[in-house]
């Protein structure tokens, strides 16, 4: 089982109104496996890790998921466009939004985050942020 940083958007998708299902479909830019735990990022102005979930599906095609996902969508999706297949995440858990939050993006920055994070991240690769993030949801 791994563990995963991923960014997500709010100007290109719902991901408040997607991850208040019991779980969502998200686009696999990662390696993602079964079982792997993934932190959902959100950009500005949140900037803060808001949700952690498990990976229950993988490999699925846009046709699968393209009208669950079309409801969370802010602006068309091209279904003719290749896209990477995507994964199904459970919900486990909803992080309450809090500017002063400690999982915030100054204090994962502190604790080991390098850069913006403008891609997903796998976390065994930076065990000092794992560590601190698992703890703070701990």
């Amino acid at each position: 089982m791994a563990h995963w940083l991923v960014p997500a958007n709010t100007k290109f998708y719902d991901v408040v109104g997607a991850f208040s299902q019991s779980s969502t479909y998200w686009p696999m830019k990662a390696k993602l496996k079964l079982g792997d735990i993934v932190y959902i990022y959100l950009s500005a102005p949140q900037k803060q890790v808001a949700y952690t979930c498990e990976v229950i599906k993988i490999d699925l095609p846009l046709e699968t998921v393209f009208d669950s996902i079309c409801e969370f969508s802010i602006g068309l999706i091209d279904k003719k466009k290749p896209t990477k297949p995507f994964a199904e995440l459970s919900n486990i858990v909803s992080i309450q939004l809090d500017k002063q939050s400690f999982l915030g993006y100054q204090y994962l920055k502190e604790n080991g985050l390098n850069g913006m994070l403008m891609g997903p991240r796998k976390l065994e690769n930076n065990l000092p942020l794992l560590k601190y993030i698992q703890e703070r949801l701990a």
